[in-house]
């Protein structure tokens, strides 16, 4: 059975024995137009279920008060990779003493957050989006790129207007980052999200993560191109400057942070295992 069916199988129970949700969600299919239910997707009028319950009053209380954030078309599915990044950032945001120890702790970069957003875009004209930043004291910046289901990496079209932007937009940013070969159309298009992000690796202080579960396989394959296109040598431009945070690996380093810390936090780490992270 492959990561994505075990996921969804295992989010079916969280829905059932974890929220007390036993109706599926509706899900209009973008091409066809056709409606379909799943288990998987919460039901009409219940999406913000898909925050976990110790920060949920407080989450959507934030959202309405006009600090919204623009929710992905498929929010309501259990397996939003956007509901995943709110559940993991979001206590930063709420606690920057906790923001802080998870920097140090579960990033290994010492320094301390001083901005934190979610949705976060750098340059309005080329408009990427990341799902999480942080920008630290020192002045330098960390972008996040979260995936959860996803199969892989996003591709674009090979139109006439993508060309104009990659040779107006993002050639000039990626220029003396990645080899000029990445730039050609045909490969820069193939791997488009994940080159598109390497714009904002500039300033040499700046940090890339993708923050991926180790058990999504297709995932694990995109990513087989990373050290290709960043080099392995120790003066390649993006040395150690686009780094994999595996879901997995980020919880079990957030275990020891998490002693002295109140409950609430507590809870909220322990019900995120338990919803993200299927049991073999």
């Amino acid at each position: 059975m492959k990561y994505q069916d075990r996921l969804r199988a295992h989010l079916v129970k969280y829905k059932f024995r974890g929220l007390g949700v036993l109706q599926s969600g509706a899900w209009k299919g973008p091409r066809t137009g056709a409606v379909a239910e799943h288990p998987h997707i919460l039901p009409a009028g219940e999406a913000r279920l898909n925050i976990l319950a110790p920060y949920r009053e407080r989450f959507w209380e934030e959202f309405e008060r006009g600090e919204r954030r623009p929710l992905h078309r498929d929010f309501a599915h259990l397996n939003s990779s956007q509901a995943m990044c709110f559940n993991l950032f979001y206590p930063l945001v709420v606690d920057r003493t906790w923001a802080s120890a998870f920097v140090q702790g579960v990033l290994g970069v010492k320094d301390t957050p001083r901005t934190l957003a979610f949705e976060y875009v750098e340059d309005p004209e080329e408009n990427t989006h990341f799902d999480f930043f942080l920008q630290l004291e020192s002045g330098a910046k960390i972008y996040f790129e979260t995936k959860l289901a996803e199969l892989g990496f996003g591709t674009a079209d090979l139109d006439t207007r993508a060309r104009e932007r990659l040779v107006q937009l993002h050639a000039p940013r990626l220029a003396g980052l990645v080899d000029a070969r990445w730039l050609e159309p045909d490969a820069f298009f193939r791997r488009y999200q994940l080159l598109r992000n390497f714009g904002v690796l500039a300033q040499p202080g700046n940090i890339l993560y993708l923050v991926v579960p180790r058990a999504n396989e297709s995932l694990a394959q995109a990513l087989r191109i990373l050290p290709e296109i960043t080099g392995g040598a120790l003066q390649h431009p993006l040395h150690n400057r686009v780094r994999v945070l595996y879901l997995e690996d980020a919880l079990e380093r957030v275990k020891p942070l998490l002693r002295g810390r109140d409950e609430a936090l507590k809870n909220h780490y322990r019900e995120f295992r338990e919803k993200y992270l299927p049991v073999e």
